[in-house]
């Protein structure tokens, strides 16, 4: 799943249905902030304690997406051929 502008990447705590699309304990998903805001009020994000406000400020910053680097094509000639 691709993150967008505003959104935040959690980790779900439970089982959780999203538009029809069922997630499970472990899954990473991207949300809305407000959303996400809604499930750690909730409990439903792994690692997050709803009371600690600094943790809940951290899990709501937004998602920055590091450029993927791509792989080398591997070079298949690099070895002989014996005959």
């Amino acid at each position: 799943m691709t993150a967008s502008s505003g959104n935040v990447r959690i980790v779900l705590a439970h089982h959780f249905d999203r538009n029809g699309e069922q997630f499970l304990p472990g899954d990473e998903i991207d949300l809305p902030q407000q959303e996400a805001r809604r499930l750690i009020s909730a409990g439903y994000v792994a690692g997050v304690d709803p009371n600690d406000q600094e943790a809940v400020a951290k899990a709501l910053a937004p998602t920055e997406r590091k450029p993927s680097m791509a792989k080398p094509p591997a070079n298949k000639s690099a070895g002989t051929a014996s005959e």
